[in-house]
């Protein structure tokens, strides 16, 4: 178990934007199933493993129908957002990458 916190540590220390990859790729798949539970409970017919083209743009449709049942938008804009981010760190990570 020790040995295990040590190698995630070491990594932390080592290359800091991995560990910040996965754990916004982690937060934006918690997100996602966050929205995807209140749009499924509101009729909308979402398939759990993304499928299919339509739930790709399931944020989307959130934010349009948000308002119909009070709900905040922050979820599907921190989606967006984390989408961003994991790009950008995934692009410096392979960058960095390249200088070794």
């Amino acid at each position: 178990m020790l040995d295990n916190l040590h190698i995630i540590v070491e990594m932390t220390r080592r290359d800091p934007l991995a560990v910040l990859g996965f754990l916004l790729i982690g937060a934006s798949g918690v997100l996602f199933v966050h929205i995807q539970f209140k749009m499924r409970a509101v009729g909308y017919d979402t398939y759990p493993l993304l499928s299919r083209p339509r739930d790709w743009k399931l944020p989307a449709e959130y934010l349009r129908i948000k308002d119909q049942h009070g709900w905040s938008p922050w979820p599907a804009y921190l989606v967006f957002q984390n989408d961003g981010a994991r790009r950008s760190v995934a692009r410096d990570w392979v960058v960095s990458a390249v200088d070794y």
